[in-house]
């Protein structure tokens, strides 16, 4: 009984959605990233970051490799 009080003491008021919600189509922080050029900024370090990553498995997938072909057997 008190979980059922709790759950609807905690729900929260519905907002109804109106038509301006559907037109609105600009994301303030992006336009103003964009305005002040910071925007290029924040894309170089999201590539920076990924070529990272990639540079990274890329030579963890050739040492694991080089691994596998001296453990091996049949090489």
């Amino acid at each position: 009984m008190m979980m059922a009080f709790s759950l609807s003491a905690l729900a929260q008021e519905k907002i109804p959605v109106t038509e301006s919600d559907y037109s609105n189509n600009t994301v303030e922080m992006a336009d103003r990233m964009r305005a002040d050029g910071k925007i290029y900024v924040l894309v170089g370090v999201i590539g920076i970051i990924f070529v990272g990553i990639a540079v990274y498995l890329v030579s963890t997938d050739r040492k694991i490799s080089k691994i596998e072909k001296s453990i091996s057997p049949n090489h």
